[in-house]
């Protein structure tokens, strides 16, 4: 049994820790796919939930005082239980605050992947990064940017953009699917993070092609919507995004998958 084909068969709990601008947005995806979303942000259920939750998605994109201390109380119980976390430090080089938060939280709470774009992820490695909201950068090299990320984090590191990186195990996959038409609605790197997490079935050291999976999968998914003869605009696409993850089978991900092992 494949990993999506084991995820639709055991519907994995997958709790979101997410930013209030996409969270319908990301239920719904993860839905789509076949997993169990829970928006929950009280870290005095976190225990309870955690038990038996697959993943944990901690996304920092509406980050303010009033929950700071909540998300690092969130991530060092899942340490605890054993849960592991997909942490997207969303517009992290925009302020000043967000670098700060983020350095303190990798610093207290172990994760199993981090996510981002190539100026979020390079952020996290120097600190003298700027970024304009949520934007990144296509000049820079993603692949220098996650190595060196990996190096120093010891974590799986997923950088996304035109062309996709999954560095693990110190292996470097680049991905080359995806459509142009994800970065026109709100939210879909964000549920990127969802469907990693659901793909992690409670391993705190997921293998390699198992990312490569759950990344391409979602990008192949975003391929086959642009390509509907309805989806017109952003509006369309959306839905018909949330069609072809619910629809996508493992036959269509190994047709279209492409992917290159680099150095």
């Amino acid at each position: 049994m494949n990993n999506l084909e084991k995820l639709r068969n055991e519907n994995p709990l997958i709790v979101c820790y997410t930013n209030d601008v996409v969270k319908n947005f990301t239920a719904n995806g993860l839905l789509s796919i076949g997993a169990s979303p829970a928006m929950s942000e009280a870290p005095e259920e976190a225990k309870d939930f955690y038990q038996v939750a697959s993943g944990l998605l901690i996304n920092i994109g509406t980050l303010t005082h009033n929950n700071e201390a909540d998300l690092i109380k969130i991530g060092k119980i899942a340490n605890q239980i054993g849960t592991p976390i997909v942490f997207d430090p969303v517009a992290v080089g925009a302020s000043q605050y967000r670098k700060d938060f983020c350095k303190n939280f990798l610093n207290e709470v172990k994760v199993a992947v981090i996510k981002g774009n190539a100026s979020e992820i390079l952020t996290l490695i120097d600190n003298n990064t700027t970024m304009k909201g949520t934007d990144g950068d296509s000049s820079l090299n993603a692949i220098d940017i996650a190595k060196k990320a990996y190096q120093k984090y010891q974590t799986a590191i997923v950088i996304t953009g035109k062309e996709d990186i999954v560095v693990q195990d110190d292996k470097v996959t680049k991905l080359s699917n995806g459509s142009p038409m994800s970065a026109k609605i709100t939210g879909a790197g964000c549920l990127l993070g969802g469907i990693i997490a659901s793909f992690l079935f409670r391993n705190q050291h997921p293998q390699q092609e198992t990312l490569v999976e759950a990344v391409s999968f979602y990008n192949i998914a975003g391929e086959v919507a642009e390509e509907a003869d309805h989806a017109k605009g952003p509006g369309s696409f959306l839905s018909e995004l949330l069609d072809q993850l619910y629809l996508l089978n493992y036959q269509t991900y190994k047709k279209f998958v492409s992917k290159e092992e680099v150095e």
